[in-house]
C-alpha cells in the first residue's frame, strides 16, 4: 500500500512538473526597433538587449539601422516599422504634417554632440567660408550648430552646409576631407578627437537642457499592442538604471565598444564626461510640455514652423512609460 500511494505521488508530480513551464520558456515576441546610427544615444538598448531585460519580459528586439531621424519618421507613419528612434524636431514635423506616431519615450535630455573640425581648423570662427556637414535642413543638428556659432557672430551665409543623416557618416565625411567639420555624437567625437582632429564646441555648453532624441510608435500599431509596448519599456528602462549604476562602469564601456565597434577608452570618456556626469539620459523617459516648447519655439526660430504654434502635448504621450515605471516599482 505504501509502494502505491508514493508511485500515485510521484506520478502527480511529473504532471505537475510537465504543465508548469518557467517564463523563460515561454515564446518571446519579436520586435523591429529602428535606430539611426550604432552610437551611444542607445546605450540602454544594448545594456538591456545583452544582459536578457527584454527577454525577462518577453520581447526580442530586431534593431534595424534606418540611417537617419527622417527615415524612422517616415517608416513610423507608413506602419514599416512600430518603433523608431527619432528626433524631438523631426517627430514636430512628422505629426504637422499629418503622421500618426507620437513619442513615447524622452531619451536624451541634455545635447553630447561635438562640433569637430579639420586639425588646423582651431576655432569655431575659423569656419568662416567652410563647408560644415550636420544631419539635415531641419534636422534637430541644425538647431545645434546655430546655438553654437551664434557666439561667434558668424552667419549662415558665411559657411557651406552639407548634410548626412547618421553621426558615422557625418565622421566618415571629415575625415574623407570633403568638409571642414562635423557635429558628432559620441562615442564617435571622441574617437575623432583622438585622432587629432579639433574640439571647435560642445552643444551642452550652449544649450544645456534641451530633449532631442526618443522613440516615436505608429499610434495604430501602440493601441493595439499595448502590452508589448509596455514590456519593451520595461526592458529599456531596466538597462536605464543599470547604467546609471557607477559599479556597472566597466562592463557597460565594453557593451558599447562591441555595439558601436568602438575602442572602449573612448566608451569610457562618453560615460565620465557626458552621459553619467551629466545624465543625459532621462531617468524615467517622460515627456512634458515643458520640453516640448523649447523643440516648438527652436523650429519657429529656424521658420520651420509659423505661429501660432501648436500645443506640446500634441506630439508625445506618457501612459505607457508611465505603466512601464509604475510596473516596475511594483516589481513586476
Amino acid at each position: 500500500m505504501r509502494r502505491a500511494r508514493a508511485l500515485l505521488c510521484a506520478a502527480l508530480l511529473a504532471c505537475l512538473a510537465g504543465s508548469a513551464l518557467p517564463a523563460r520558456a515561454q515564446p518571446l515576441q519579436e520586435l523591429d526597433v529602428g535606430l539611426t546610427a550604432k552610437t551611444a544615444t542607445d546605450w540602454p538598448l544594448y545594456v538591456a538587449d545583452t544582459l536578457g531585460f527584454f527577454k525577462r519580459y518577453g520581447v526580442s528586439p530586431n534593431f534595424v539601422i534606418v540611417g537617419s531621424a527622417a527615415g524612422n519618421a517616415q517608416q513610423l507613419a507608413a506602419g514599416s516599422l512600430p518603433i523608431g528612434e527619432t528626433s524631438s524636431t523631426q517627430i514636430v514635423e512628422a505629426i504637422q504634417g499629418g503622421a500618426p506616431i507620437f513619442y513615447a519615450v524622452n531619451q536624451v535630455i541634455t545635447p553630447p554632440y561635438t562640433l569637430v573640425g579639420k586639425k588646423e581648423i582651431k576655432t569655431a570662427a575659423g569656419l568662416r567660408g567652410k563647408m560644415i556637414i550636420i544631419g539635415g535642413v531641419n534636422d534637430i543638428t541644425h538647431v545645434f550648430l546655430d546655438a553654437l556659432l551664434k557666439p561667434t557672430g558668424l552667419k549662415p551665409d558665411d559657411y557651406t552646409l552639407t548634410y548626412a543623416g547618421g553621426t558615422n557618416e557625418r565622421y566618415a565625411a571629415l575625415k574623407s576631407g570633403s568638409v571642414d567639420a562635423a557635429i558628432l555624437f559620441p562615442p564617435i567625437n571622441f574617437l575623432a578627437l583622438s585622432e587629432g582632429y579639433s574640439n571647435l564646441g560642445n552643444v551642452q555648453s550652449v544649450l544645456p537642457s534641451f530633449p532631442f532624441d526618443g522613440f516615436a510608435v505608429n499610434t495604430k500599431w501602440a493601441q493595439t499592442h499595448s502590452a508589448l509596448l509596455v514590456a519593451f519599456l520595461k526592458g529599456y528602462l531596466q538597462g536605464l538604471r543599470w547604467l546609471y549604476n557607477p559599479a556597472n562602469k566597466a562592463q557597460a564601456v565594453q557593451i558599447l565598444a562591441q555595439a558601436t565597434n568602438t575602442n572602449p577608452d573612448n566608451g569610457s570618456k562618453s560615460y565620465d564626461e557626458f552621459f553619467v556626469q551629466l545624465k543625459a539620459f532621462s531617468q524615467d523617459g517622460r515627456s512634458s510640455s515643458a520640453d516640448f516648447q523649447k523643440v516648438l519655439t527652436a523650429l519657429a526660430t529656424m521658420k520651420v514652423i509659423e505661429p501660432p504654434l501648436p500645443a506640446p502635448t500634441k506630439f508625445y504621450d506618457n501612459r505607457y512609460i508611465d505603466q512601464a515605471n509604475a510596473e516596475l516599482a511594483r516589481g513586476r
